[in-house]
């Protein structure tokens, strides 16, 4: 507002400080930027190359994981017309939490043949394959993807003629490791480490029994160990740091549903006539199992899976007005049904059903780049 002093017009001096960013400490830096959301900050990597690089500093990462411990989350991936869309919701931390309703965060639409038998999702990032036509022939892109940042990082082909292959995405959490195990139909073993800051390549390693996994088989990591299946009575136990092998021994002669992450341990789901069985891994070392039988209504046993607290849940793959997860409690052998909503009126699916629709668990926000 302006003032008079003595019949004078006195306007306000306004006064406007600058502080460039390259006169703060880093460590200032890091602290105001690890406290903004995570679309702010896939922003503010787009602001200048100090800034950039500032965010994907491991030290920007570990600040952002203390200031904003991250939730698990469900994912869900649906393709719906011609494009695949991602979306995700909160998971129950408390079995006894009461929110029968539960918005969806909608992350990204995209285009493309893939195939999400082959979705691995391991602390933030997403393992998959993209089918391409080439030359009159199928071939197959492996990609790893953050969905948190945008980043998409094609993997090399890995060199092999006249060879099928799969392949497992692990995390090794001491070292901050993310590597690929690939495993060929001639037995032949290679690894893939990502962040190292060098150009991407297979290298082979050593093996003392020569397999090949289940076609079926997608895996999964559990504190840094990769297991999936070999035969129906045995399970490959693969250490993503040492790079070592170990072969657990099921003696359960009936096919292996699923393998699910239950409260940290390995966990294996079986049919059971109208029951669905599920063992637990214990003692790794003593090969120790406990067992579960339990009843999940309207459902088939093939969709079940767990959160990190240890519901089992699973979703219907179809659904027309709403989409309902159900959480069974192990312990209290009592069920509670959540609804999810935003994804129909999102893609406006109304009265038509989604093509494909896959649910994962776990799924936490990640600013690493690698």
């Amino acid at each position: 507002m302006n003032r008079r002093k003595n019949d004078f017009l006195v306007r306000p001096k306004r006064i406007r400080c600058y502080t460039q960013l390259s006169t703060l400490p880093i460590d200032l830096i890091i602290e105001i930027l690890s406290r903004l959301p995570m679309n702010s900050i896939a922003i503010c990597r787009l602001v200048s190359k100090q800034w950039a690089s500032i965010l994907q500093s491991s030290d920007f990462t570990e600040s952002f994981l203390i200031k904003s411990p991250p939730r698990p989350r469900l994912l869900f991936t649906i393709r719906y017309g011609s494009k695949w869309h991602l979306f995700s919701a909160p998971q129950p931390r408390n079995f006894d939490e009461n929110f029968p309703v539960v918005a969806t965060d909608y992350h990204k639409g995209f285009s493309g043949n893939w195939c999400m038998q082959s979705f691995q999702l391991v602390n933030g990032f997403i393992y998959l394959n993209n089918r391409l036509s080439l030359k009159g022939k199928i071939d197959r892109v492996s990609v790893i993807w953050n969905p948190s940042t945008g980043q998409q990082i094609p993997l090399p082909d890995l060199g092999v003629k006249n060879s099928h292959s799969k392949s497992f995405f692990g995390y090794d959490p001491i070292e901050k490791q993310f590597k690929v195990l690939c495993i060929t139909s001639s037995k032949e073993h290679q690894v893939l480490t990502l962040g190292t800051g060098r150009k991407l390549s297979w290298r082979k390693i050593e093996y003392s029994y020569p397999h090949y996994p289940r076609k079926k088989s997608n895996g999964i990591c559990i504190n840094g160990v990769l297991y999936y299946r070999n035969t129906n009575a045995m399970i490959v136990r693969f250490d993503v740091r040492s790079e070592e092998f170990r072969f657990v021994e099921i003696k359960m002669y009936v096919e292996i549903l699923s393998l699910i992450n239950y409260k940290g341990k390995l966990g294996v789901l079986f049919p059971n006539t109208d029951l669905a069985q599920l063992w637990v891994l214990d003692d790794t070392n003593k090969v120790e199992w406990s067992k579960h039988n339990f009843v999940f209504p309207d459902t088939t046993f093939e969709a079940i899976r767990a959160t990190d607290t240890g519901e089992m849940f699973c979703a219907s793959s179809c659904w027309r007005d709403s989409l309902y997860v159900s959480y069974y409690d192990l312990e209290k052998e009592s069920v509670k049904k959540v609804k999810i909503k935003g994804i129909e009126d999102k893609l406006s699916i109304g009265k038509h059903h989604a093509n494909e629709f896959f649910i994962f668990p776990n799924h936490v926000e990640n600013v690493m780049v690698l």
